[in-house]
Parts: structure tokens; C-alpha cells; sequence
């Protein structure tokens, strides 16, 4: 490798070039903002709807809970109760929505979401009334976070955004009250889909007060383009409740004699992975249309040597963690955390797939891409010019890791509540990578140094993910994370394979807020 001249270094003349108002990427996604607003106005207006069914001010049905209870028999016996009076006066409309696309069984028999209806029906008034507040001030959050986020918006009617962003977050930190104040009350086993949903619930909350607090303080540093990343954190994080509702809607199209719930593990999957790409996404698309600072130099900084060899202490630990069962020459449903942690079904799956020679083949060519990457990224921090090998390297083992967990994820995927258990993960696992790999090779086709160096961020973060799912699951054993009653669910295994994909985002979308590259655009 050698230098470049320092002049090089200082500054990506490419980027200097770019016109983030004229460019064709910038002017085909003027179209997505009036798509964007029209589905989240829709879910607000099916949240509201939620929010008047539960309520106790507009729903004057005698005994609720008991009507709720009759439409879950009858739709298990077979009867179809779309339409029926019992459904329009106990059942929000999204759930008849989903009912119409696949059947009455599906959206209100057993082995769905009829139990947590009746439950809430069930509740004193009082509680009634702060979940159906709680539902229906989802409009608001939807609307006001649109148009704050919305760059002609946002920069034609400025005083405009400053009273709807009080009224944002007004909205929100009451509307997280009620959240917190409901789930206290109902606890565990009575917060659909239990354990892990519940715990979901706790971390979407906690998620939307620290963003929040963090835009407040940066807004009150005037530092917008941190204050604009923080809050579009925390409307990811809100956004897990619309992004839930689609991926229902659209999977019971496609569920074909599945029942919902078995439906459900791939949303549980997905869904904080969404939710965190759907907001650090708004932030990237409006960085992108706002103009480059009058010195628009790229000011990295190279990587210290320390941190450059905790890099490759990683990719070792990850070449050691994937290779371990073949070393030891044991099963993987005979190491002991993951009977603990994977029910006997799923760890059946996972072992027939894993013991084979896909394990090693798939740790060695993970190894190969984490380590170019790594020099690759580390090159680019320090503006030193590599082969034009090492980012062919790059694109290779991706594609090959990538194909990798596509075929495992196949392999393991659905019909099967087990199947789609031990699988799901891996199909977002190879989606990402794919996803980041593009935008890599987008980069650098169009010598944007800083958006290389995100990009190989994010492709590296992506790839620790089996590493994260193996430490995730050995720290909940460790710790004892996971109730007993909920181990045979596959709480543990669903909830290590959530973190494996979210960690990795939320660190990189971080990472992306703070960068050198945000750094180049005057964010207003």
C-alpha cells in the first residue's frame, strides 16, 4: 500500500463536486416523501380506530370481553365471522383488514391475537382508557414525526415545525407514560406473545426517552445534524408499532394454512431491524438533500494501532466461535448452553444443517470478508490507496457469505413454527449484508470516500452478526435472562437472534449521525 498526497487525504475532490439537490438520486426520492406520509397517515388512522374500539367512551357493548371471547370460538370452529356485528363491535379494523386478506380463522381464532384482545377488554375502565389514549395518540405521533422529518416541510414553514415538534414530543413522552403504565399492570403473561414481545415493548420505550432526551440536548448545543439523527432514532423506535401492523397484513396473504402466530416469528425477527433502518434511513435522506457546507473537506482521522488489533482480535474470535464445534468435534445439539437456551425442535434444525461441512466453509469465508473489509475500511479511514484486489475480495466473500446464509436460511425457514424458529434470522442476516454490499460498491464507483468508509462500517458491523447470536445466547444462559416457562418457546433463541441483527445497526446508524461525512452537509 502507499500514501496517497496529502491533499488527497484532506479532502474527496469527487465529493466536493456533488450537487445533492440536482442529483437523479436525489430527485427520485422527492416522490417516496408523499408515500411515506400516506402509509403512516393510514396507520395512524387505523391506530385511532384501535383506540375508539377499546375505549370505554366509544364502545358501549353491554359485556366486550365476552363478545371478544365469542368471536374467538366461533372463528375456531370454523365459523366466519367476517362482518359480523360481534366483530364490529370487539374488533379493530386492522385485524378485520388482515381477516379479509386471509381468513376468519387466521385473524380471530386460537393460536393469534383474539386472547390479548379479550384481555384488554377484560381490563377495569380505568386501564381501558389509558391503552386506548395510549393507541389512539398514534396518530398524532405519526403525522407530527412526518412532517418533521419531511425536508420541504421542515425548511419552508420553520415556526410550523418548531410547534409540531413540541406537540411530537409532548405526544410522545405521554403516550410512552401510558405504554409503561400498561405494561406494569399487565406483566408478562398477559402482554401478547409474552416474554419476548414484552420485552420488546420495555426496550422500544426506553429507546424512545434516551433518543428524545439526546435530540433535546443536542438541539439546545445547535447542533442540528446530531439533534436530526437522535430524533430519527427515536422515531424508528416508534415505528415498530406501523411496521408490526404491515408485516401482519402482508404476511397473512402469504401464510397459506399457517396460523398467526407461526407467522409472527418472522416478524419478531425483522421488526427492530426495520424499525432502526426505517429511522437512520429518514436521516440518510435528509442529509442527502440538504447542501454541502462551503468547506466541505473530509476531516478522518486514522485508526490508532490499539484499536486496529482489537479489529483483528474480533475477526479471530469469530473465525474460533464458528470453527469451535468442528475443532471440538461434537454436535451443536450436544453443546449445553444451546440445549438450554433452543428447544429441542428448533436445535434439531439448526444442528442437521450446522454439523454438516456448511459450518466451516461458512466460518472461513465470514473470516475472509471480515478481514478484508477491516483493512479495507482501515485503508480508507487513512486515505491509503490498496490493490484494487482487496475490495474484489471484499465484494466476493460477501456475495459468497451472502448466498451462504440464503441457502441456511431456506434450509431452515418456514412452514414449521420450528423451522421458521431456527431460520429466520439468517435470511436478514444475508439481506443486510447484501443491502450494505451494494451501497459499498455504489461508494466506490463513485469515489465517495466518506460514504465508503460508512459502508464498509456497516458491512463489518453486519457480519459479526452469527458471532453476536453464538454471545448473545451464551450471556443469556449465563445470566438466566429468560424464565424457565419461556425456554421452550424459543423466548431465548428469538431474542438472541433479534439482538444479532439490531446491535450491529444501531451501532452503525450511530456511527453514520457522528461521522465525518454528516459532518460535510449543512443539516437544517
Amino acid at each position: 500500500m502507499k500514501k496517497t498526497p496529502k491533499s488527497t487525504q484532506a479532502t474527496d475532490r469527487t465529493d466536493l463536486t456533488e450537487k445533492p439537490h440536482t442529483t437523479g438520486a436525489a430527485a427520485m426520492t422527492q416522490w417516496l416523501w408523499p408515500l411515506i406520509g400516506a402509509l403512516l397517515l393510514a396507520y395512524g388512522a387505523l391506530a385511532f380506530n384501535s383506540g375508539l374500539t377499546l375505549s370505554p367512551l366509544s364502545n358501549h357493548s353491554d359485556n366486550p370481553a365476552e363478545t371478544a371471547t365469542t368471536v374467538l370460538q366461533q372463528a375456531s370452529s370454523g365459523v366466519d365471522m367476517r362482518g359480523s356485528p360481534e366483530v364490529q363491535n370487539v374488533v379493530p379494523a386492522w385485524v378485520n383488514l388482515m381477516a379479509h386478506i386471509s381468513s376468519s380463522e387466521y385473524a380471530y381464532g386460537a393460536d393469534g391475537i383474539s386472547d390479548t384482545n379479550i384481555y384488554y377488554f377484560s381490563m377495569p375502565e380505568a386501564r381501558r382508557h389509558v391503552l386506548s389514549t395510549h393507541m389512539m395518540l398514534g396518530l398524532v405521533l405519526m403525522v407530527a414525526g412526518f412532517l418533521q422529518f419531511w425536508p420541504g416541510f421542515r425548511r419552508r414553514y420553520r415556526k410550523a415545525h418548531r410547534l409540531i415538534g413540541v406537540a411530537y414530543i409532548l405526544a410522545a413522552f405521554v403516550s410512552m407514560g401510558m405504554s409503561g403504565h400498561h405494561l406494569i399492570n399487565s406483566g408478562i403473561a398477559n402482554t401478547y406473545n409474552t416474554f419476548v414481545f414484552h420485552i420488546g415493548l420495555w426496550i422500544m420505550l426506553v429507546g424512545v426517552l434516551v433518543s428524545l432526551t439526546m435530540a433535546g440536548i443536542a438541539l439546545l448545543r445547535k447542533d442540528i445534524a446530531r439533534h436530526l439523527g437522535w430524533q430519527a432514532l427515536g422515531f424508528g423506535f416508534l415505528l415498530t408499532a406501523p411496521l408490526q401492523r404491515m408485516d401482519w397484513l402482508l404476511l397473512s396473504g402469504i401464510a397459506d394454512g399457517v396460523s398467526f402466530n407461526e407467522m409472527n416469528i418472522l416478524v419478531n425477527t425483522i421488526l427492530f431491524a426495520q424499525a432502526t433502518l426505517a429511522g437512520f434511513g429518514l436521516f440518510w435522506l435528509n442529509r442527502a438533500s440538504s447542501p454541502l457546507r462551503n468547506n466541505a473537506a473530509l476531516t478522518l482521522r486514522p485508526l490508532n494501532r490499539p484499536l486496529q488489533w482489537v479489529g483483528y482480535g474480533v475477526i479471530l474470535l469469530s473465525a474460533l466461535v464458528l470453527m469451535l464445534p468442528m475443532i471440538m468435534g461434537v454436535s451443536v445439539a450436544d453443546i449445553g448452553w444451546m440445549q438450554r437456551m433452543v428447544p429441542a425442535m428448533p436445535l434439531a434444525w439448526l444442528a442437521a444443517l450446522l454439523d454438516t461441512a456448511w459450518l466451516p466453509l461458512f466460518g472461513l469465508l465470514l473470516t475472509v470478508l471480515l478481514a478484508s473489509a477491516w483493512v479495507q475500511w482501515v485503508a480508507a479511514r487513512a486515505g491509503v490507496e490498496t490493490s484494487a484486489t482487496l475490495p474484489r475480495i471484499t465484494l466476493i466473500s460477501l456475495l459468497a457469505v451472502v448466498s451462504m446464509l440464503f441457502y441456511a436460511a431456506y434450509q431452515l425457514g418456514m412452514p414449521t413454527h420450528a423451522r421458521s424458529s431456527a431460520g429466520a434470522g439468517f435470511a436478514v442476516m444475508g439481506a443486510l449484508l447484501l443491502v450494505f454490499g451494494l451501497l459499498l460498491q455504489r461508494a466506490i464507483a463513485h469515489a465517495e470516500r466518506g460514504k465508503v468508509v460508512e459502508s464498509l462500517q456497516m458491512v463489518l458491523l453486519c457480519a459479526t452478526a452469527p458471532l453476536l447470536l453464538v454471545m448473545n445466547g451464551l450471556l443469556f444462559d449465563l445470566i438466566g435472562a429468560v424464565p424457565a416457562e419461556y425456554l421452550a418457546r424459543s423466548a431465548a433463541y428469538e431474542m438472541a437472534v433479534i439482538g444479532a441483527l439490531f446491535v450491529p445497526l444501531l451501532a452503525g446508524g450511530l456511527l453514520s449521525v457522528y461521522s465525518a461525512e454528516t459532518g460535510r452537509y449543512r443539516i437544517s
